[in-house]
């Protein structure tokens, strides 16, 4: 409802969600370390490649969650101006010590214990850099139950968000979207730190930090993707759109999540707000004993559960067995499988280790994937090609490449326990250029080879011209491609050597589609 004075009425913290870079790592904090429960593992709605994972209480009370995008491979992002910079948890300041103790234990850094106003607080940061607090507070809410496994004293446990802080260059249009639309107070005032209380539970503290004159924050690892708060969904909209302060925001149309429903907007110096409902909770689609267990997709990404689990990073939760990470002279990613035959993906400029993914999981719902990523750069991007000062490959370096393919694919066998015999290159533009190469250097090496928009054809390695004799090729030709023109002299140059090739033209460019999805799946099991 709207208070007599034109406010609305008082809200708290729902969740914050940050950027990590390594899932493990981040699992392993949030869940081994800090306690906290894994409510929900799902995927960015409007991205499903991107993991999603929720932590909470014992059943994801709202007030009580960080979520966290999994980004990989992103570079690290920087505080500034437009950002919330910091998180607050709750714990109750009796256990202060403990938390003290296992943080020591467990080789954190931190500061403190520091007292102020009645709070105890010890400051660290996550794995990937995001500054969190313990606060310490008397009377805190007491858990709504144990969380499973967890082996922090339940009396000691997380309770919740705290606080967040906000950096901003325009301290006083932030502190009205608090008041004015939020709910919360003016509290006391430092010179550069103003505080924001209110009436609600748990969650009830911002700090608004006036970074005037600061650089403007960058977004990535590390950093706060946005804040949301708590508020009745129903008719929360409505008001928002006709209060005074409206201009200052662009809220975004409202969105059904799954679990809440919410909207978005920015406060003026450019952080991003989220408002969203309490329910109906992360219990809406799997039952309480069961929370987190397993990948959640929402209806309409379900028949692409396939594809996309391929794509996501794998990790364990403590105490669970877990995959030793192995070490390749290439920057990889490997998905078992239960087919003999293994699918060695090869990227094409500006892709990387999970480009080809969910096109091989597409086609092959079975067979193991090793993909890897190039260790060239063009354009600064990951790319298997070195290109010569006329743009043409250096063939020279790709012949070397072609030899660490060929160790590489034997190193990875017996890593992951496949028959190297019956490793299948597949490779998009510069990829399939290196796995053309690869294919006539180390002739009998491969089972076959999908070509997917090829480039140059190199020479045979051996003057024989049978070298790929019996040997499957299939080659997906783009009819719109700049480059078909090569990959028709691909055609020919595997003829020449004696492969047993099948052609199928696609009315595309350079990039890749279900059609090309289509032909390598039929290609495959007419060769199974």
């Amino acid at each position: 409802m709207v208070l007599q004075d034109g406010r609305m009425e008082p809200s708290g913290l729902h969740h914050v969600t940050g950027i990590t870079g390594d899932v493990q790592a981040n699992v392993d904090f949030y869940v081994g370390l800090l306690g906290l429960r894994l409510v929900k593992r799902t995927v960015n709605h409007q991205d499903p490649a991107t993991l999603h994972l929720f932590y909470g209480d014992a059943v994801g009370s709202p007030g009580t969650v960080l979520t966290f995008f999994a980004w990989p491979d992103t570079a690290k992002g920087r505080r500034g101006i437009g950002q919330a910079a910091e998180v607050g948890l709750i714990v109750p300041r009796s256990h202060i010590g403990t938390w003290y103790e296992r943080l020591l234990e467990r080789g954190v850094r931190f500061g403190g214990p520091a007292a102020k106003g009645g709070l105890t607080t010890l400051s660290f940061e996550d794995p990937d850099g995001l500054p969190l607090v313990l606060v310490g507070i008397e009377n805190p809410p007491p858990p709504v139950g144990e969380v499973p496994g967890s082996d922090v004293p339940n009396e000691a446990s997380v309770r919740g968000l705290h606080h967040v802080t906000f950096w901003s260059d325009t301290v006083e249009e932030t502190a009205r979207v608090l008041t004015g639309l939020l709910g919360f107070d003016a509290a006391e005032e430092t010179d550069s730190v103003r505080t924001f209380r209110s009436a609600a539970g748990r969650g009830n503290t911002v700090y608004v930090r006036d970074a005037s004159g600061f650089w403007p924050s960058s977004g990535g690892v590390g950093t706060l993707h946005h804040v949301a708060f708590r508020r009745d969904m129903d008719g929360f909209p409505t008001r928002l759109r006709e209060h005074p302060e409206r201009g200052l925001l662009g809220l975004s149309t409202l969105r059904e999540h799954g679990y809440f429903r919410s909207a978005y907007f920015k406060e003026p110096s450019g952080a991003i707000i989220e408002v969203a409902s309490d329910g109906p909770g992360f219990t809406v689609d799997e039952p309480l004993p069961s929370l987190g267990g397993s990948l959640v997709l929402p209806p309409d990404l379900e028949a692409r559960r396939g594809e996309i689990e391929a794509v996501l990073p794998a990790f364990a939760l403590p105490g669970e067995p877990r995959a030793p990470r192995r070490e390749l002279s290439f920057v990889h990613r490997f998905v078992a499988g239960s087919s003999p035959r293994t699918l060695v993906l090869l990227h094409g400029e500006g892709g990387d280790e999970t480009s080809l993914l969910a096109l091989a999981r597409e086609a092959d719902h079975k067979a193991p994937l090793l993909a890897l990523r190039g260790h060239e750069l063009e354009s600064g991007r990951p790319s298997f090609v070195r290109l010569g000062a006329d743009g043409s490959p250096d063939m020279y370096d790709l012949r070397l490449a072609a030899r660490e393919l060929e160790s590489t694919v034997a190193e990875a066998a017996a890593l992951y326990d496949f028959d190297a015999a019956g490793a299948v290159l597949v490779g998009h533009a510069g990829g399939a250029l290196l796995a053309l190469t690869a294919l006539l250097a180390y002739p009998g090496t491969f089972a076959a080879a999908a070509l997917l928009r090829p480039r140059t054809a190199p020479a045979p390695a051996s003057g024989d011209g049978a070298v790929l004799e019996h040997t499957r090729v299939l080659l997906v030709l783009g009819e719109s491609d700049p480059a078909l023109a090569e990959g028709e002299s691909v055609e020919a140059a595997l003829r020449q050597a004696g492969a047993e090739v099948t052609v199928e033209r696609v009315p595309l460019g350079e990039m890749l589609w279900d059609m090309d999805t289509e032909a390598l799946r039929g290609w495959l099991a007419a060769g199974t």
